[in-house]
């Protein structure tokens, strides 16, 4: 195949891959949870007196990251197990298109329905803070683009467990095994950074062997930095949010996500399919 035919086949998965996860009825769940935004973020706020804009911004953010990562397993999980499970990829792979074609087009349609999540998460959160704000007389000023970093930290993070998802989804023969394995790294990613400030600061001496450390070090380098990608105090404080910051988390996902997605196409097009 020459160059052109692997972009038109790049581009078709990619559209099937979108268009299945519309089909899923997963936006319609997303414009559900949007009017909960709109209503819920002043109520919450209201049990603050003192600071309700902050808590609305930090409730809305915190919201997108916990549904943006629920709908990436869903998705994620949904790509490749589900189809092989179902046969439905047969026919595509029959086609004259390699494994790491497929994959790279799935990984393309999952980018942009995870970005599209986002923008809608995030467009209804803004509205929901935007509200809470209409209703005071000296409303704070706040940045809304630390609001859009922190959003866009949350993108991010959605790439690498996605990435990191393909990878366990192309050598598992459930979906099960991949959605654990994804459930953990996800939850080692969220807390290695803290574990490893409270190695560096001193106040683990004595409480941890070495071997230990050695073991809780590894895993920082191992496991992906989901810390990386939360900018929330930023945003909810109006702290200036250093461009080589959001530079370097930018980078560190680009890394992870193609060294992921390599071994996932070696893995892949290694495998034996039903």
């Amino acid at each position: 195949m020459g160059k052109a035919d692997n972009i038109r086949s790049f581009l078709s998965i990619t559209l099937a891959t979108v268009k299945g996860g519309v089909r899923d009825r997963l936006y319609q769940g997303i414009g559900l949870v949007g009017i909960f935004f709109i209503f819920s973020t002043g109520i919450f706020s209201s049990f603050s007196m003192r600071q309700p804009v902050e808590v609305a911004i930090n409730y809305s953010l915190s919201i997108i990251q916990v549904i943006s990562a629920l709908v990436t397993l869903f998705l994620g999980l949904n790509l490749i197990s589900s189809e092989i499970d179902s046969k439905a990829s047969h026919p595509v792979l029959t086609q004259p298109i390699s494994r790491s074609l497929y994959l790279l087009g799935k990984f393309g349609g999952f980018t942009a329905l995870i970005g599209i999540t986002i923008v809608l998460l995030g467009f209804f959160s803004y509205l929901g803070v935007w509200l809470t704000m209409a209703g005071m007389k000296n409303p704070p000023d706040i940045s809304w683009m630390n609001f859009m970093i922190s959003i866009a930290g949350s993108f991010e993070a959605c790439l690498v467990l996605g990435a990191v998802i393909i990878l366990f989804t192309s050598f598992a023969t459930s979906a099960i095994l991949p959605f654990l394995l994804s459930c953990a790294v996800y939850a080692i990613g969220q807390s290695t950074q803290s574990v490893i400030r409270y190695i560096e600061s001193g106040m683990a001496k004595g409480q941890l062997s070495p071997g230990l450390k050695a073991i809780v070090k590894g895993a920082y380098y191992i496991f992906p930095n989901f810390a990386l990608f939360d900018f929330k105090v930023q945003a909810i404080y109006s702290l200036r949010t250093p461009a080589k910051l959001f530079g370097v988390s930018a980078v560190y996902a680009l890394i992870y996500v193609s060294l992921a997605l390599f071994m996932a196409t070696v893995v892949f097009s290694k495998r034996d399919l039903p």
